[in-house]
């Protein structure tokens, strides 16, 4: 007779899983940003360096205003990661950006991104999961 003892634990199993997908969530999260950062077209660095990586919840406003000075595209990469490598829940990471005129840029009004940033980047991401 052959016996064999299967020692399985739902809770931990739980837990391995909810680490596993903080941590696909994190990388996906930053190839996000750093393909929307880094095709945002740049006149005055306005709309580049207002992408802005929350937890939970959207951020508001603009930083550094109308008139700047605003994040170097690197900056915004590294104050998001920041954020990113901070999560430690499931729950939703934000990418926003204020500026007034970045739906017009997602539009390819910009000859530097004629596609847009936003949309491209997540078709890119989203065909390493098909």
């Amino acid at each position: 007779m052959i016996r064999a003892r299967f020692n399985f634990n739902p809770r931990k199993v739980a837990q391995d899983i909810d680490e596993v997908v903080i941590i696909v969530q994190q990388k996906v999260a930053m190839q996000l940003l750093e393909g929307i950062v880094n095709m945002n077209p740049v006149r005055s660095g306005r709309s580049r360096g207002n992408w802005q990586v929350t937890i939970g919840q959207a951020a508001s406003g603009e930083l550094g205003g109308d008139k700047g000075p605003w994040p170097s595209a690197q900056e915004v990469i590294n104050n998001g990661s920041a954020v990113v490598s901070s999560v430690t829940t499931l729950g939703a990471i934000y990418l926003t950006n204020n500026v007034p005129y970045i739906t017009e840029l997602e539009k390819g009004t910009s000859t530097q991104a004629p596609q847009g940033m936003v949309q491209v980047t997540l078709d890119r991401i989203g065909a390493q999961f098909n």
